[in-house]
């Protein structure tokens, strides 16, 4: 059997710091937002380097893109949803396209998240409740049926006035300035302007002093976009982010879930090696035991016979150590506490009936619970394949994506898995859950099987 392993290389965290914010746990957010915080507080008492600081100008960027977008969406959205209840009675085409501006305004809430954590630095994560195993329509409604959806309605109904607002703000706001600096130029090169109602610069004194006002004017600038900026963000945490205590409840009910299952799978574990020692090594040793006395008794009155014993409770001896410790392997190896995940993987390819390649790049150790839960899964499922999967091939590998450790488990056999018939597929994914992680099987029929396991990793 032929196994092919990659080098480890150090390949680093995929993916920039700003994608690391869509999964990161909620104290972690907090943490950093309390952080920029105290960082902005510091840099608001400068108004000459919160000028050249990025943060105002990219404000004024999302303000302009606010009366585009908001004009957009108000229109196309008013237009998709008078279209649809006006065919709602004439024919079903009326439903299909109110459920199409269903998913299309809350793609656009999507776009609208992202737009707030790329101008504003504000990450706002999806809201939304997890979707369970149904039928499509069945999770249509669910979907419809969260309040999220309808308040990412409301955003972007909102977003047409708000873009207004922001429109004057920042033009009138940036150009006053700029006109007030200008000015002597203005009355250098051009006519007499008109600065106020029935105030003219017509002398080159009063052209300097709207210069000078200029100045406190431009200081100022900065400190309204930035105020707009994160009134806006605010209110988009509002809107489109997750209610805070909804939050936390619907955490602690996963907790109590994930807590159960876990229980649940240790337990059967439990009575697994039971009744593996009890129906497996134990026999064996009865056995060997019995053999070893029948070769004592034999030993003086017929030596021939008791050899015979004695080479076949060798041989039994063998398989009940290597039983023993392919059980152990099942448990917790030493290959994994001593080396790591990536040659404990190997050593489970290099035991499977079926020829298997793997391929691992991590570059450091992961946390024990991690290793430990990641390499129980890697064998079970590995199990399953020799046992059940008709496979001929499989491949294994792992890799470090951003906070998650990625492990994917393939194999060309007749497929069909579903963890929903109480397969141990089920028992594998309350392990992840354990962990908060997620395991997902997919396996047609006839196309081979594929299973998909992220868990987190602590940021490091």
């Amino acid at each position: 059997m032929v196994i092919v392993r990659s080098a480890v290389v150090d390949n680093g965290v995929h993916g920039g710091a700003r994608e690391a914010w869509k999964d990161a746990p909620m104290s972690t957010v907090v943490q950093a937002g309390a952080v920029a915080g105290r960082r902005s507080a510091a840099s608001l008492r400068n108004p000459l380097r919160l000028l050249v600081s990025a943060e105002p100008w990219l404000a004024l960027v999302f303000m302009l893109l606010s009366f585009v977008l908001g004009t957009f969406w108000f229109t196309t959205l008013v237009t998709l949803i008078s279209v649809g209840f006006g065919l709602i009675v004439v024919a079903l085409v009326g439903v299909v396209i109110l459920a199409a501006t269903l998913i299309f305004w809350t793609l656009g809430a999507r776009l609208e998240r992202r737009r707030v954590g790329l101008l504003l630095g504000t990450p706002i994560r999806d809201p939304y409740r997890p979707l369970l195993p149904a039928p499509g329509w069945r999770r249509f409604l669910r979907y419809a049926s969260d309040y999220h959806v309808w308040l990412d309605l409301l955003y972007l109904f909102l977003l047409f006035p708000i873009g207004i607002a922001e429109l004057v703000i920042a033009t009138t706001f940036t150009a006053l300035p700029l006109a007030m600096l200008g000015m002597p130029f203005y009355y250098r090169f051009g006519d007499s302007p008109q600065f106020a109602p029935d105030w003219y610069i017509d002398t080159l004194p009063k052209a300097l002093g709207v210069a000078l006002l200029g100045i406190p004017v431009l200081l100022l600038l900065p400190y309204v976009l930035i105020g707009v900026g994160r009134g806006h963000a605010w209110l988009a945490r509002q809107l489109l982010g997750a209610n805070r205590e909804h939050e936390l409840e619907a955490r602690v009910g996963q907790l109590t879930v994930t807590r159960s299952r876990a229980v649940d799978a240790s337990d059967s574990e439990l009575r697994r090696i039971e009744r593996d020692l009890h129906d497996g090594a134990q026999q064996r040793l009865v056995k060997l035991s019995m053999d070893l006395g029948l070769a004592k008794e034999k030993m003086a009155t017929d030596p021939a016979a008791a050899q015979a014993l004695v080479e076949e409770a060798h041989a039994e001896s063998k398989r009940v150590m290597r039983e023993i410790r392919d059980l152990a392997r099942g448990i917790h190896p030493a290959i994994l506490t001593d080396r790591g995940l990536d040659p404990a993987i190997s050593a489970l390819a290099g035991n499977s009936p079926v020829p298997v390649t793997v391929d691992v790049q991590l570059d450091k150790r992961l946390p024990e619970a991690v290793e430990s839960t990641a390499y129980f899964i890697v064998a079970e499922t590995l199990t399953n394949v020799a046992r059940h999967s008709q496979a001929t091939a499989a491949h294994v590998s792992a890799r470090r994506a951003g906070d998650r450790l990625v492990l994917d488990i393939t194999d060309n056999g007749a497929g069909g898995a579903d963890t929903a018939r109480g397969s141990g597929l089920a028992g594998l994914a309350d392990r992840a859950a354990a962990l908060d992680g997620t395991l997902t099987v997919n396996s047609p029929a006839g196309g081979g099987t594929r299973v998909h396991v992220e868990l987190p990793l602590p940021s490091s």
